[in-house]
Formats: structure tokens, C-alpha cells, sequence
């Protein structure tokens, strides 16, 4: 049986998520154990800083 493209496309775009997400996790478990959070966090905030 041959799938519809959408169907085909949901199902990579699903797969590129869970990606996403599982990278994403791996880098703030790295953040978290090298202790380098807060200073992550700090230069966030002092980007979004107005003024």
C-alpha cells in the first residue's frame, strides 16, 4: 500500500522532533553537569534585556 506524501512528510517531521527534542535535552543535561547553567541562563536574560 503506498502512503499519501502528507502522511509521509508527518511522519519525517515527527521524526525530526523526537531529534530536536533529544538534542536539545542532551545539551542542558551537559549545561546541568558541567555547572555552566546559570551563566547560560544570565547571557539569555541580557540578551532579551531592553535599555
Amino acid at each position: 500500500m503506498f502512503k499519501s506524501k502528507k502522511a509521509i512528510e508527518l511522519d519525517m517531521l515527527a521524526w525530526w522532533l523526537i531529534g530536536l527534542a533529544i538534542l536539545v535535552i542532551g545539551v542542558l543535561a551537559y549545561f546541568i553537569l558541567t555547572g555552566k547553567l546559570t551563566g547560560g541562563l544570565d547571557f539569555i536574560k541580557n540578551l532579551f534585556r531592553f535599555g
